[in-house]
């Protein structure tokens, strides 16, 4: 049962499925990572200026 497809699709249709997620994967580390990148740039801004 570990070989079998548990959808009973097509072969290409799980590839295509499989490369989309990893699609939507990448975009949501890259999007995380973009958050992150601005958050750090804030806070130096901050603590180099901290004149609120």
């Amino acid at each position: 049962m570990s070989g079998e497809n548990p959808f009973n699709e097509a072969p290409d249709a799980a590839k295509a499925r499989r490369l989309r997620s990893l699609a939507i994967a990448l975009a949501l580390a890259a999007f995380v990572v973009l958050v992150f990148i601005v958050t750090l740039v804030k806070v130096k801004s901050h603590v180099l200026d901290p004149s609120f």
